[in-house]
C-alpha cells in the first residue's frame, strides 16, 4: 500500500527489493542446513533471492 502514499519514492525505489532479498538469502541458507524437510523449498527460495539481488543491483546501476 506504500504506491498509493503522495510520496515521492524515486530516490529509494532502486534500492527496495535489497533488504528483502538478502532477508530471504538469509532464511534459505538457514533451511538448507540441518536435518529438516522442505529442502526443496529452501532451495527455491536461494534461487529466487538470487534472483532478486541481481535485479535489484541492475536497478541500482541503470538509476546512476
Amino acid at each position: 500500500m506504500v504506491w498509493l502514499l503522495p510520496v515521492n519514492l524515486d530516490t529509494i525505489r532502486a534500492y527496495s527489493p535489497l533488504p528483502f532479498a538478502l532477508l530471504g538469502m538469509v532464511l534459505a541458507i538457514v533451511g538448507l542446513t540441518g536435518r529438516r524437510r522442505g529442502k526443496p523449498m529452501a532451495v527455491i527460495g536461494v534461487i529466487l533471492s538470487c534472483l532478486a539481488i541481481v535485479l535489484s543491483l541492475i536497478m541500482v546501476t541503470l538509476r546512476s
